[in-house]
């Protein structure tokens, strides 16, 4: 069972690394105490403690020999920093604990206080460090610096911030181009 743990969280961990879904702890939500608690730690100059991410399925499977896990049917992603949602989700592994690859599909959803994306199919592949997703693909961003990117295909680097839609549509908030910072324009 702590192998199943351990896999989930770097799982979680890999999806939540994109980026587009970061935020801080006490952004996350989880209570006022975890709040308090988070806020009293770094005031303290210590690191508040990491809260394990969760998995959940109508069912999971363990192919030990193929190093594929499944989890099947209405997926849940419980993280810190989001929560994910899709009918399946597969995880290929590499000897016990190396994530080589993460798919989900079927109508994925992965939202956080402020931002969302949506699409078919997402894939994360470990070696290329990237995101490709597919199939109605959207990236929303709520509030002031709000705005959405749709495409059939959004793949996007994790390691240079870089992003490519095809074909594609930008939504920029009002006023973008008013704003001093263009550095922003992308959800």
């Amino acid at each position: 069972m702590k192998r199943l743990v351990r896999m989930s969280v770097v799982a979680a961990g890999l999806l939540a690394a994109a980026g587009v879904f970061a935020q801080t702890p006490e952004a996350a939500g989880g209570g006022a105490a975890k709040d308090a608690g988070a806020k009293a730690a770094k005031a303290d100059g210590q690191e508040a403690p990491a809260r394990e991410a969760v998995i959940t399925a109508e069912r999971i499977e363990f192919d030990n020999k193929e190093g594929v896990i499944l989890f099947d049917e209405n997926v849940v992603v419980d993280d810190a920093q989001f929560v994910m949602r899709s009918d399946r989700l597969l995880v290929f592994m590499e000897g016990t604990n190396d994530v080589q690859q993460i798919l989900a599909v079927g109508k994925v959803s992965i939202t956080n206080l402020n931002r969302s994306a949506s699409c078919d199919k997402a894939v994360y592949t470990k070696k290329e460090g990237q995101i490709v997703m597919t199939g109605n693909a959207r990236l929303m961003r709520q509030g002031d610096e709000g705005g959405e990117v749709t495409g059939n295909r959004i793949t996007f680097w994790l390691d240079d911030e870089r992003m490519e839609v095809s074909p594609g549509r930008v939504v920029l908030p009002p006023g973008t181009f008013n704003k001093a910072d263009t550095k922003k324009l992308i959800p």
